[in-house]
């Protein structure tokens, strides 16, 4: 937990700042309980092979694997909920600081804590492309698990052929696949995120390894614009040496007391 002159310091940094941006990664996420792909019992930890080829990389080595993968995914998925982090957030939003999200997560957990402004590198589980028209569809909690829950009930083990039949149908004849970044494939909103990032003066670093690129270029860009770099990890990351202010700690312990510290300063 990070001590308190820091985090005096770090509201003294947050509460003249009318730009903040909130730059975040899996470590957020896990705080909700999804655990992250690269830590010691992740899934690139159990499958080394998912670590250059992703999920479709498994797949292809380890087809038998795919209920158990997607099942695993999905519960937890489902068990997830907002953290006190994610709130905070939004607060900081309600109060007139925070502009922007920009998020290497795709669970959602910023939106349903009531930020309204996420920038989504990495897609949205929640959120489906069509493969022929690309015409998008948002499915609810209960209508996505609804949903995949049938397709496993069928699956034993994971192909292309066997999967896209099975998939939600579009308008236009095709079918949808999840409207999230796979290995190999662009990153979604480069020029909202970097629009962020130009503009903000202040930019919170939260749970981010900072080795993913493009992702990781968005502190670097705001840096060199003037921004103070403030950054939040229970680690030191690839982003501290750029930074003005690393917090050890959890975004879901630490941010809440910032917010509370930038309530007493404007009583």
């Amino acid at each position: 937990m990070a001590e308190r002159d820091a985090i005096i310091e770090a509201s003294k940094m947050i509460a003249p700042s009318s730009r903040v941006v909130g730059f975040t990664g899996a470590g957020v996420s896990e705080e909700s309980g999804i655990s992250t792909y690269r830590d010691p019992g992740g899934l690139w930890d159990r499958f080394p092979e998912g670590a250059s080829g992703g999920i479709m990389g498994i797949l292809r080595r380890h087809p038998e694997v795919a209920h158990e993968l997607f099942s695993g995914l999905l519960e937890k998925l489902r068990e997830a909920v907002p953290n006190p982090g994610h709130y905070a957030l939004s607060e900081l939003e309600k109060m007139g600081h925070l502009k922007g999200i920009i998020t290497q997560n795709g669970d959602n957990l910023h939106q349903e804590a009531g930020s309204s402004n996420v920038v989504e590198l990495h897609g949205n589980g929640y959120r489906w492309r069509c493969l022929e028209c690309s015409t998008k569809k948002v499915f609810s909690r209960d209508g996505l698990f609804e949903m995949a829950e049938k397709i496993l009930s069928k699956m034993e083990q994971f192909s292309i052929e066997w999967i896209i039949p099975q998939l939600p149908p579009c308008a236009c004849g095709g079918h949808m696949r999840p409207d999230a970044v796979g290995f190999g494939e662009p990153v979604q909103n480069l020029d909202r995120a970097t629009e962020e990032a130009n503009k903000c003066d202040v930019m919170l670093i939260m749970g981010t390894s900072g080795v993913v690129y493009p992702a990781a270029m968005f502190p670097l860009i705001a840096r060199e614009r003037g921004a103070k770099l403030i950054e939040i990890n229970p680690r030191e990351s690839d982003l501290t040496t750029h930074c003005d202010l690393f917090l050890p700690g959890k975004t879901g312990e630490i941010l809440p007391g910032i917010v509370q510290e930038i309530r007493e300063m404007r009583a």
